[in-house]
């Protein structure tokens, strides 16, 4: 659904808590090509979290 750039920012648009317990990749991967294999869900929220981003369930 959307990108956000720090958990703090995900936690006050969505409401809710931000997790670390999910599919991850490296800042320097490519979330559209993710999506595009099918290994994360178009309609799931993104998360940077320091050097990490984080599909978000």
């Amino acid at each position: 659904m959307a990108y956000y750039s720090s958990p703090k920012r995900y936690e006050i648009a969505t409401g809710k808590i931000f997790t670390t317990h999910c599919p991850c990749i490296h800042r320097t991967g490519s979330v559209k090509g993710m999506v595009k294999l099918g290994f994360w869900s178009q309609d799931s929220d993104k998360v940077r979290h320091g050097n990490y981003i984080y599909e978000q369930p």
